[in-house]
């Protein structure tokens, strides 16, 4: 069972979302995404499939409330590695199909991000050295959460993040491009657990991902 923070708002962003996309995911289900550059995930249609190996809640708390939103840790070897789900409108709910990076990118955005705790500036701009990947500019920093894995688990989830507590998460975002609004690439940095993950991000419209779900057991009363 999760261990929900109070929650000021009311609204469990995760849940709305994932009503709208036909209910609960689970390992084992198949995500179908649409991608504008199928080039970029080496495939020849616009349309990629992958095989669903874990589901996780996460949960980050601020003066307004909790915000929660989903994360589909992916079977390996398949191209990309990780879908986040997550937005507090339907109307600009995003989906992020990720793939991980080295662990040179995933130290050089954590080092990003605790100079851009320290800015008072909403945005900053930084230079990403590793691969050569140029200016991205960090917008967003969540410090206070947890993370749990609701079905299924992951080489990149830790196992207690299967536990009734979970475990501590935090991540930063930048995205590419003049501004946010526009932005279809961006790169985040997350860490949970004492494992910590960078990932380089497609932005899409909730639209763009569906689902195949597996057959669930029949329950009888």
């Amino acid at each position: 069972m999760v261990t929900r923070a109070k929650d000021a708002d009311g609204v469990d962003e995760a849940r709305v979302l994932l009503d709208r996309l036909g209910g609960d995911i689970w390992a084992g289900d198949v995500a179908e995404v649409e991608t504008s550059d199928p080039a970029f995930w080496k495939a020849n249609s616009y349309t990629l499939s992958y095989s669903i190996a874990c589901v996780a809640l996460a949960e980050t708390t601020d003066a307004r409330g909790s915000f929660t939103f989903t994360l589909l840790f992916l079977e390996p070897h398949q191209g990309a590695d990780l879908i986040i789900i997550e937005g507090d409108m339907e109307r600009s709910a995003r989906v992020f199909l990720g793939v991980r990076g080295p662990e040179a990118l995933r130290a050089e955005l954590a080092g990003y991000r605790e100079k851009f705790l320290r800015s008072p500036n909403p945005e900053e701009t930084y230079s990403v050295l590793t691969d050569g990947l140029g200016d991205w500019a960090a917008y967003q920093v969540r410090g206070t959460g947890h993370l749990w894995v609701t079905h299924g688990q992951s080489d990149m989830v830790p196992l207690s993040a299967a536990t009734e507590g979970g475990v501590a998460y935090r991540d930063a975002s930048f995205y590419y491009g003049p501004n946010l609004a526009t932005a279809g690439w961006g790169l985040r940095v997350m860490e949970f657990g004492g494992f910590g993950h960078a990932f380089q991000v497609e932005s899409l419209p909730l639209e763009g991902i569906s689902f195949w779900r597996r057959e669930r057991p029949v329950t009888t009363k």
